[in-house]
């Protein structure tokens, strides 16, 4: 087996290198301290293909491997995670699911933009369920052509930037996971409420935030696959999604390794750069190693 990656793969891990060290350097310390956001950083991305990249093109996405994808996302988060995290949600639980579930229509209607311009955001924990798809207190209201949304889903990363929204919730609770549906909603739908910006430890220009549902009237026709889907989606959709946050922590990890050693080689102690102690030379290697 051949494990070399292909010219493709390295010109694209080339590109995201190239964005990380020129568009998402500068500033990127002031916007996590400010919590701020990389707006115009992520518009560019868009520009580039960064945001769908393995969505097929016919439905504007690059149409590259998973691979290429992985390579990208930890060059992305050698620099800036907030904006990698905003990439990660957007390609692995968003435009990946639509695209592997979706009808057709909701590939026209929804795929088409986020693979090419716009932030998705995937709508899963809650208050008191976490991640645990089972225990949705998010309804999803039978009404004949529509479903009624009523819930409140916390920690949603691109919360408030996001233009679309995956929603888990509950239909019939008597099911259990067989009760669960996955729909679309868009931003501006009435009775729909962007609440607090979280103020996190970590990752702070990453747009975290929690989300109020008040009866919220959803079509039926944004509903993701058969009645009761929405647990498989979930499930399903989170196992690809776990690919690029391990590029991601991957990627932060090989970042903090860079900048360790390029101190290394600045600072001086006892009439001799750090780089040259032997102690420090092996905190470098167990780095790289491990």
């Amino acid at each position: 087996m051949n494990f070399e990656l292909t010219e493709e793969q390295l010109a694209v891990q080339a590109a995201a290198r190239d964005f990380a060290q020129t568009e998402l350097l500068p500033g990127v310390i002031d916007r996590d301290t400010e919590q701020k956001f990389p707006t115009a950083q992520i518009k560019k991305m868009g520009e580039l293909g960064f945001m769908g990249m393995m969505v097929d093109p016919k439905y504007n996405g690059g149409g590259m491997d998973t691979v290429s994808y992985t390579l990208a996302m930890e060059e992305i988060s050698k620099v800036d995670a907030s904006a990698s995290v905003c990439m990660s949600v957007n390609n692995s639980l968003v435009c990946w699911g639509l695209e592997r579930f979706g009808s057709e229509e909701q590939k026209e209607k929804y795929l088409k933009p986020l693979a090419a311009q716009g932030i998705g955001a995937f709508c899963l924990s809650e208050p008191e369920a976490g991640s645990d798809a089972t225990s949705q207190r998010t309804t999803a209201e039978d009404k004949g052509d529509y479903y009624l949304l009523n819930g409140t889903k916390n920690w949603i990363t691109n919360g408030n930037s996001a233009n679309t929204y995956i929603v888990i919730a509950q239909t019939d609770a008597s099911k259990r996971h067989k009760g669960i549906n996955a729909l679309i909603v868009e931003k501006g739908m009435p009775g729909f409420v962007v609440g607090k910006k979280e103020d996190k430890m970590g990752i702070r220009g990453s747009d975290t935030h929690s989300l109020m549902f008040s009866d919220v009237k959803v079509p039926k026709a944004n509903r993701i696959g058969d009645d009761g889907f929405g647990f498989t989606f979930a499930m399903t959709t989170l196992n690809g999604g776990r690919i690029g946050i391990a590029s991601q922590a991957l990627g932060i990890a090989s970042g903090a390794y860079e900048l360790a050693v390029k101190y290394s080689k600045e600072r001086k102690a006892f009439g001799k750069h750090l780089s040259e102690h032997q102690a420090i030379q092996f905190k470098l290697a167990d780095m790289a190693t491990k």
